[in-house]
């Protein structure tokens, strides 16, 4: 499907997945995944909140959504507790409630412990692991409570990475995404069937995550990542059906790769 347009280009067709009257939250949704989520979600019928670091580019994809009805813009840094307590409020405020979070931001810096720096680790289990905390601790009684009476979903992309290590260089970045495998696992479990929790762990994918890595590595990612990386949009028709499978279903992971890969 074609998601590239306003939202006449995207408006899901008879028989595709139907997300009407969902209220979902997708982090990281200035770019890859998180912004083809939000546009896949809007053109599938539900509101959708995109939160990310960059206004500007949050504000980019609204326009792309072409909705401004079922379209909230949020400002938002998932390290910040205080920040992500505050998008809650917002979003309750503005919807009344929230049905679904998508925890879509994420972070790489490749190196193995004797190549970067701590700061380079602290980054990626900041946002990897501590933001994805951060922002479902922060709406989890709105998805309760929506899961009293309806269906509420936790969405967390982690990586094939996640599952497996790749290399030495992504291993440091592996270990961020075991830890969102064992979250996700235990979120399942203290939510108790009010809230239903999916990994999606996809191998390369077509994105900007790895624009900030300087030098030949970065150049080589970059590369991999464009000949034998999925379309983001790929990735995130599978998250719209997670979320729109009946109540009675919860499917626990998705691991999704490339055919080239």
């Amino acid at each position: 499907m074609d998601y590239t347009g306003g939202m006449s280009d995207i408006a899901s067709p008879s028989g595709s997945p139907s997300l009407d009257g969902r209220r979902l939250l997708v982090t990281g949704a200035s770019s890859g995944i998180g912004r083809s989520t939000a546009i896949a979600a809007a053109g599938a019928g539900a509101s959708v909140a995109i939160a990310a670091r960059s206004t500007g580019a949050l504000h980019e994809v609204a326009a792309e959504i072409g909705a401004p009805d079922r379209t909230l813009v949020v400002p938002l840094d998932v390290t910040d507790p205080g920040a992500c307590a505050s998008a809650a409020s917002t979003i309750g405020e503005t919807w009344g409630g929230l049905d679904a979070l998508v925890n879509s931001a994420g972070l790489v810096r490749p190196g193995g412990m004797l190549e970067i720096e701590p700061t380079d680790w602290a980054a990626m289990f900041d946002v990897n692991v501590t933001g994805l905390l951060n922002i479902t601790a922060a709406v989890a009684p709105m998805l309760q409570e929506s899961g009293s009476s309806a269906v509420a979903d936790v969405v967390n992309v982690s990586s094939m990475s996640g599952r497996r290590r790749a290399s030495v260089a992504l291993g440091i970045y592996a270990a961020s995404k075991h830890a969102v495998h064992v979250i996700s696992d235990n979120l399942r479990d203290e939510f108790d069937g009010a809230v239903r929790v999916t990994i999606v762990s996809p191998g390369f994918v077509d994105t900007p995550i790895f624009d900030a890595v300087g030098g030949e590595a970065g150049e080589t990612y970059r590369a991999s990542v464009k000949e034998k990386g999925l379309d983001a949009f790929d990735v995130a028709d599978r998250i719209v059906d997670a979320l729109a499978q009946p109540p009675g279903v919860n499917l626990f992971e998705i691991a999704i790769m490339s055919t080239s890969q």
